[in-house]
């Protein structure tokens, strides 16, 4: 058990919380011009209103300071009554007080014993009685001190539009819905809180996550319907317009598989979770593509309904069901992420293996009943809209034929007989499509950012600097956010809204990482040098400029600012740390601050690399109290010396009482006008056990110096943290990151041997969740392999097959250099994503090569008719997948931005990983051959 007295006298009892599940859905703020204590009453009535809806579980109110009782008695008062602040507080303590006496039994019932007296509010500590004189007066507390009850003197501090203001909070279960939460308290603000306010104060929703909930999923929703309708139209060009319904049906079957399996893991429906569900648009109809296409060749060859569905379906069961395991495999390094990435992208392996093996036991099992019923060759369109379709359907279908008799035969002629052109030249593609990356070309970072509504600068001053002057600095800071947003929103068209929504400053906490307002559970001890100036613009959906943007513009305004230690401007959703940071320790604390301060140095000299920082602090000044040797000689100890300075200086604490739902301290000490330089503290006299009074400077010497307000240790040593931020469009994070180490820290490394480092912040999630995938992916690339091998009876075959995976990664480069995108972590689970894909499509064509040599058909012709008959199904898998995303990629909002390094890997990374599998696999299954036959079929390629 941790006991209390380890930490120090007067030390905070140490406080320990269970992690909740709640998740906050909306903050509303109560500001006016009404005092401090009025404005805490009315949001407090707000929450135990709110808490009594039966639809709300949890609220909770913030950003307002703990009441406090101060007594303050005055030096003479102190004199004239030979008393001391501890003594007071001693009076205090045995006048303020309820205690059981047990209780005594009648003959008809029990009656407790209870002595009571326990103070509560201020007018009752004023008539404690402290002293009785010779005479039987009675001097009171009253009579002598100055009883506040008030809130503690280093406290939160927030304004909203410039106004006091305190913060409501509420939250809602996993079990909960999210707009039946909002809609409550919507419907309460609106229906009674407004209209029961006092004049002067005012509430606002500062933040509503079920309007941000909705506005996405409006987004996704509406890119998903438009890539639906592009998939069923590409499929109505090339197939029967009822084969491609029932294709699309069960996209919908797998779907609702996918909710319930989402439901078994605990997967909520959001931004991501639905996004999953529009990429599922593209890669779930493959297999339905594939056994459609099957049961309508059959058909089209004159073979009765019900025979051909079965044998569509039995002569591709095989390839296909090993085909979707192998995509099934390809999300399962997703799992492997740890930290935020991982979190945030968890729905996504769950929901596409989920409709992938619903989608697989539909096409198998319930796809060919369906099918049973299609038109044989010989059927002609009975109405005009069957005539419509069956004409579109012969265009395109004649369009393909003369593609596949023509440039496609003409390709793969080559390719069977160059293998090694082909081979060659597609290395050559790849090796130069990588090598976008390191000369910049294609941009990468790890994090993607997320757009929200919120724009934030995160202020610091040196430690103890008042929370008054923190805000002076604060209230600058927000000045020239006011001078941006005005000046971008003159930049808009007419009659354009102005872009800035609320301001919000804070004094003495941090603020949120996205949503606005104060941490819930903040400091015990406010900060008063720390402050955040946020500001809410318009929503996303109603402005074409980000918050990064803005918080860029925002920097650039603010310049440089004397006095100040720090400030952070950011306009991120999800802050994984920031790009540049390293954990640097040394056993010397002093040579590790030269460390840091060198390191700081050398960041600032790189281009594109500002906001640097070092966590280290000078600490706040102090004036340090030592014994003299007449202070012993006057029988004073060092316990009785620092108890009078600090009952003095800090309060002597009489006691703690439960007042409604808060702990109240009661503390004793000099009045602000005798603490407030350092006279006060040469000229304070101290009393002696004997009784004299004798000035502080003749006991106790008085050395100025500096304290610490926080020691920072990893692993048991003392660390200094170093950060930055990166400017992307002149140099990303690993060029950053890559310049620190090889350049900045090697060098103290190389003089210095007790110097270590890690690297924190983005950097090192970067590296975990990246090592984790790379181990992930291995993993199944293993089990790719072993289900390739069972599925084509061979251990070479399958290095065929997955040959093709590497040259994923000239589709998702040159997708993200036509995008602009940034390559970063999502464009990566993207990849995995393609190689699923990649790998079915060349299993099947791979399984119908070897099909045709089981017919004894000629090496090089079988390898050119499978490929070309199976184009078709290639091609339509892989348009419908590029289609499926079309709508994400092209989309203008810039709440979708992040989105689209997945679109840009696997839809259009498709497309053209699809054009190099085409070529690339017949080439490889030609050299196969050639080398698998020892020479006997090598006239055969001739």
């Amino acid at each position: 058990m941790l006991n209390p007295q380890s930490a120090g006298s007067g030390a905070e009892r140490a406080r320990f919380a269970e992690m909740s599940n709640y998740q906050s859905v909306i903050r509303i703020v109560v500001f006016g011009d009404v005092g401090e204590r009025s404005l805490k009453e009315i949001a407090r009535q707000v929450e135990d209103d709110l808490a009594s809806l039966p639809s709300i579980s949890r609220v909770e109110t913030t950003g307002t300071g703990q009441y406090e009782v101060s007594v303050e008695v005055p030096t003479h008062q102190l004199r004239a009554l030979g008393l001391t602040l501890d003594d007071i507080a001693a009076a205090i303590r045995v006048e303020s007080l309820e205690l059981s006496a047990g209780s005594i039994e009648s003959r008809d019932s029990e009656i407790r014993v209870r002595t009571v007296g326990q103070r509560y509010n201020q007018y009752e500590f004023e008539d404690v009685g402290i002293l009785t004189l010779e005479d039987g007066t009675v001097v009171r507390l009253g009579d002598v001190a100055v009883v506040r009850d008030d809130f503690q003197e280093n406290r939160i501090l927030v304004r909203h539009m410039g106004r006091p203001a305190a913060f409501v909070e509420v939250f809602r279960a996993d079990d909960e819905s999210i707009s039946e939460v909002a809609s409550a308290v919507h419907d309460h603000i609106s229906g009674i809180t407004r209209p029961s306010l006092p004049p002067g104060v005012e509430v606002s929703i500062l933040n509503d996550e079920s309007q941000t909930y909705s506005e996405r999923v409006e987004l996704l929703i509406r890119n998903g319907v438009l890539g639906l309708l592009l998939v069923m139209i590409s499929l109505a060009l090339f197939m029967e317009i009822r084969l491609a319904l029932w294709v699309v049906m069960g996209l919908m079957t797998s779907g609702i598989g996918a909710l319930a399996a989402m439901l078994g893991f605990e997967v909520s429906i959001n931004t991501i979770s639905l996004f999953v569900f529009v990429l599922a648009i593209g890669i779930i109809v493959d297999d339905a593509i594939v056994v459609s296409e099957n049961i309508y060749d059959e058909r089209q060859r004159g073979t009765s309904a019900v025979q051909a569905a079965i044998r569509g379906a039995r002569r591709i069961k095989k390839p296909l069901t090993f085909a979707v395991l192998t995509s099934m495999a390809a999300f399962t390094p997703v799992f492997f992420i740890p930290g935020g990435i991982g979190e945030i992208w968890r729905a996504l392996p769950i929901v596409v293996i989920s409709m992938l093996f619903i989608s697989l036991v539909e096409s198998l099992f319930v796809l060919p009943s369906h099918l049973s019923y299609l038109h044989g060759p010989d059927c002609s369109p009975a109405n005009r809209i069957d005539l419509f379709f069956w004409r579109c359907q012969t265009f395109a279908n004649t369009l393909l034929r003369r593609f596949v008799e023509g440039p496609l035969d003409t390709v793969l002629r080559v390719a069977t007989k160059h293998p090694a052109l082909i081979a060659a030249s597609t290395v050559g593609v790849l090796a130069v499509s990588v090598c976008l990356v390191p000369a910049g070309l294609v941009k990468t970072t790890f994090a993607d950012v997320i757009e929200g509504d919120f724009v934030n600068a995160h202020l610091e001053m040196p430690e103890g600097t008042s929370s008054q002057r923190t805000l002076e600095v604060a209230e600058e800071l927000e000045q020239a956010g006011r001078r941006v947003l005005d000046r971008l929103s003159e930049q808009l068209p007419d009659g354009a809204p102005h872009l800035l929504s609320e301001v919000l400053v804070l004094v003495g906490g941090a603020p949120r990482l996205e949503g606005g307002g104060v941490v819930p559970h903040a400091s015990l001890n406010p900060e008063p040098h720390v402050a955040a100036v946020e500001f809410k613009l318009i929503s996303a959906q109603r402005r074409d400029i980000s918050t990064v943007a803005v918080a860029q513009a925002w920097r650039e305004e603010v310049g440089f600012l004397p006095h100040v230690r720090g400030v952070d401007f950011s306009g991120e959703v999800i802050d994984l740390g920031s790009p540049v940071e390293a954990i640097l320790s040394h056993p010397d604390p002093d040579r590790l601050v030269e460390i840091a301060d060198g390191v700081v140095d050398g960041l600032r000299d790189i281009e594109g690399v500002f906001d640097v920082r070092s966590d280290h602090a000078p600490g706040v000044r102090e004036m340090q109290l030592e014994l003299k040797p007449a202070g012993r000689v006057a029988g004073l100890t060092l316990d009785q010396l620092a108890r009078q300075a600090r009952a003095a200086f800090f309060g002597a604490e009489a006691l703690r009482i439960q007042r409604g739902r808060e702990e109240v301290k009661v503390l004793v000490r000099l009045p602000e006008e005798e603490r407030n330089s350092i006279t006060d503290i040469e000229r304070y006299l101290v009393r002696t056990p004997q009784g004299a009074e004798l000035p502080l400077m003749q006991v106790a010497s008085m050395t100025p110096g500096r304290a610490p307000t926080l020691i920072r240790r990893r692993d048991n040593q003392r660390v200094v943290t170093v950060t930055a931020e990166v400017d992307r469009a002149v140099i990303s994070a690993s060029e950053a990151n890559h310049t620190l180490a090889n350049s900045i820290l090697a060098e103290f490394a190389e003089d210095d041997p007790g110097f270590g480092y890690v690297y924190g912040g983005e950097q090192q999630q970067q590296q975990e969740s990246l090592g984790a995938m790379q181990r992930g992916f291995v993993m199944v690339l293993f089990a790719m392999y072993a289900m390739l091998a069972i599925s084509l009876r061979s251990y070479t075959k399958p290095l065929i097959v997955m040959a093709i995976i590497p040259f994923g990664m000239v589709g998702v480069v040159l997708g993200h250099a036509m995008l602009g995108a940034y390559l970063g972590a999502t464009s990566i689970l993207g990849f995995f994503g393609l190689a699923g894909v990649v790998v079915n499509d060349s299993l099947v064509m791979i399984d119908f090569i070897d099909e045709r040599l089981r017919e004894g058909a000629h090496p090089r012709e079988a390898i050119i008719e499978g490929a070309k008959s199976r184009f078709r199904p290639i091609a339509l898998t892989s348009v419908t997948t590029f289609l499926g995303f079309t709508p994400m990629i092209l989309e203008p909002s810039i709440q979708a931005q992040f989105l689209k390094p997945f679109a840009a890997s696997l839809g259009i990374g498709i497309v053209i990983t699809t054009a190099i599998l085409v070529v690339l696999v017949p080439a490889l299954m030609a050299v196969y051959l050639r080398i698998n036959s020892r020479g006997r079929v090598a006239a055969a390629f001739a």
